[in-house]
C-alpha cells in the first residue's frame, strides 16, 4: 500500500519539477519510485487517482497480466524511467485509467504514422508504475509476445487434431496492400495475410477492407518457422450457392440486378452476394444497363455447377440512367 504521507510527498514533487538528475529507488512492492524532478514536454495526466486504483493497476503488473484498452492519441513525451522523448500512444484502460505505450514497445514493425491505430482496440501489459508522476507505462510487444506463444501452441494442436478448418478466429485488420492485393489482419498478437479473393465470395477489383475493422476468419495455412500465418474471411462465410440452394425455386419471381451486358457473353444478374446468373429478358423490354435493379423469373438453377438462368421481366424502380452512380442494392 502507498502512505498518506507518500502520497503528500508525491504531490510536492509533481508541483515542484525541475531538470535534475534521475535516480530510481525500487520499494518493498516492486513499485519503482524516482527522486528525478523533471519538466516533461507533454504535461502527463495521472493513471491514477487513488491508492484502490494503484493497487489494482499493481496486481496486474506482478501477475503479468493482460489488460486491453482503447488508443486515445499520440504525442511526443518523456516517460519514466528512461526519461527519453519519443512518439507516445495514450491508453484508454477500463476503470477511468489512462497508460501510456511508447512507440518502442508498440508492434515488431515499426510505422510512419501512429495516428492510424487512434480509437482502435489493443492489447498491453504494465511494465512500470511510476510513483511520483502517478503514470503506468505499458507495452504491446510483450503482451502481443504473450498472446502469439499462445496462438500458436493452438494452431499446431488443431492441425494435429486436423481440426483447422473447423475454428473460427477474431482478427482486426491492419491494413492492405492494394497493388499486391493482399489484406493484413493481427489476430492474438500475430500477424497474419490475405488474399483478396479470400475476403468475400463475391470477385472484387480492389481491396475494400478498412484497418481497424473486425473480421472472422479462418486459417487456411501457416508455417512456424516462417512466422506465416495464411487466412480467409470468405472460409468463414457459409457458401452463398447452399443459401440459394434453400431459398430458390424454379419459376420464383426474384429481385436481382444487372452486373455485365455484354455482346459476346451476354447479360448477367446478381440474385445474391456471389450469385450471378445469366439472364435473357422479355422481348418487350429495354436493353437493361449494368446496375439496374430488375425482377426477374427463375428459370433453372445448378447450385452443384454453381450456374442457373434467368429472365428479366422488368425494371420495378425504372431504368437506370447511365450517369446515375446511385447505391446498388447489394452494396458491402
Amino acid at each position: 500500500m502507498v502512505s498518506k504521507s507518500e502520497e503528500a510527498k508525491v504531490e510536492e514533487t509533481i508541483a515542484t519539477q525541475t531538470s535534475e538528475e534521475v535516480t530510481e529507488v525500487v520499494n518493498s512492492e516492486g513499485l519503482s519510485s524516482t527522486t528525478e524532478k523533471v519538466t516533461p514536454k507533454v504535461k502527463v495526466s495521472k493513471s491514477w487517482e487513488s491508492n484502490a486504483k494503484l493497487e489494482e493497476l499493481a496486481n496486474h503488473q506482478r501477475n503479468g497480466e493482460i489488460v486491453t484498452g482503447v488508443i486515445r492519441s499520440v504525442k511526443s513525451m518523456k516517460l519514466p524511467p528512461k526519461m527519453q522523448e519519443e512518439s507516445t500512444l495514450i491508453v484508454a484502460l477500463p476503470g477511468g485509467i489512462t497508460g501510456y505505450c511508447p512507440a518502442s514497445e508498440f508492434k515488431e514493425r515499426s510505422f510512419r504514422n501512429l495516428e492510424q491505430f487512434v480509437t482502435l482496440q489493443e492489447s498491453f501489459v504494465i511494465t512500470h508504475l511510476d510513483l511520483p508522476s502517478s503514470i503506468a507505462i505499458l507495452s504491446e510487444k510483450q503482451a502481443a509476445e504473450k498472446l502469439r506463444e499462445v496462438f500458436w501452441e493452438q494452431l499446431e494442436d488443431l492441425q494435429k487434431n486436423n481440426l483447422l478448418d473447423s475454428v473460427e478466429f477474431n482478427g482486426i485488420i491492419t491494413g492492405y496492400n492494394q497493388q499486391k492485393g493482399i489484406i493484413y489482419v493481427h489476430i492474438n498478437g500475430e500477424d497474419t495475410y490475405m488474399y483478396r479473393n479470400e475476403w468475400s465470395w463475391r470477385e472484387r477489383d480492389v481491396v475494400d477492407a478498412q484497418p481497424g475493422e473486425k473480421i472472422t476468419v479462418k486459417v487456411l495455412m501457416f508455417d512456424k518457422e516462417k512466422r506465416a500465418v495464411r487466412v480467409s474471411r470468405k472460409a468463414a462465410i457459409k457458401d452463398p450457392w447452399e443459401i440459394a440452394a434453400d431459398m430458390l425455386q424454379v419459376g420464383q419471381v426474384i429481385a436481382g440486378r444487372v452486373t455485365q451486358v455484354h455482346p459476346i457473353h451476354g447479360i448477367y444478374v446478381q440474385i445474391e452476394d456471389g450469385v450471378e446468373l445469366k439472364a435473357s429478358k422479355v422481348g418487350a423490354l429495354d436493353e437493361p444497363s449494368i446496375d439496374d435493379f430488375v425482377s426477374c423469373r427463375l428459370q433453372k438453377i445448378d447450385t452443384k455447377a454453381r450456374r442457373g438462368r434467368v429472365i428479366i421481366i422488368g425494371y420495378p424502380r425504372g431504368k437506370r440512367n447511365k450517369k446515375d452512380f446511385g447505391s446498388f442494392l447489394f452494396d458491402e
